[in-house]
């Protein structure tokens, strides 16, 4: 590719707009009413006002040890103002996108579940994650905040290969998988997650 995010208008099969800026792949690429992010293999996500295709912050990746990692997947919550980011290490990062400053930086489960997917519950107490171990963790942000380096995830399921995506349902407390296993899974939470 071209390490550019094309936007198309797919009725009229025209391109509408270009976000340009990333060095390397683009992997993930979510949104929020005029903010739009991108996360890619040069180790960074960046915040674009959709409005103008401006680039109106850059996040570097390179936090703990593991030096500068691609960016797999990117979550907001529902009001805008906090970020999830999974990197290709397994490290994810919580980012307040208000202050513009990183809130945590941890390590859902356990090293072996390397993070790809991620997705906030409604309220936003808590963050989901698939891996390419099969496993779905359930992590609490307010924990994370309190003691990044506490485990504060649980295992909740796996599948037979990688989880490639893991989304909550808007209004219940239910979450589906998808996997490489060629299953999309429906799940219930178990009781008090979003309280």
């Amino acid at each position: 590719g071209d390490n550019i995010l094309h936007i198309s208008d797919i009725v009229k099969g025209v391109e509408v707009s270009a976000y340009t800026g990333h060095t390397d792949t683009i992997h993930t690429v979510t949104s929020h009413k005029d903010i739009l992010a991108t996360g890619s293999s040069d180790g960074t996500i960046r915040l674009w006002d959709r409005r103008s295709t401006a680039c109106t912050r850059v996040i570097g990746a390179a936090i703990g040890t593991q030096g500068n990692s691609g960016i797999s997947s990117i979550s907001l919550n529902n009001f805008g103002n906090l970020m999830c980011a999974s990197r290709d290490d397994g490290l994810c990062m919580l980012y307040d996108i208000d202050m513009g400053k990183l809130l945590a930086a941890f390590s859902p489960a356990y090293p072996q579940h390397l993070p790809k997917p991620s997705s906030f519950t409604e309220n936003p107490r808590y963050v989901l994650s698939g891996s390419y171990d099969g496993t779905i963790a359930l992590t609490c942000v307010e924990q994370v905040l309190l003691n990044p380096d506490l485990n504060c995830s649980e295992i909740l399921g796996t599948h037979r290969d990688k989880v490639t995506s893991a989304a909550w349902h808007p209004t219940k407390q239910a979450f589906s998988t998808c996997s490489a296993d060629r299953t999309v899974c429906l799940w219930a939470a178990r009781e008090g997650v979003d309280d």
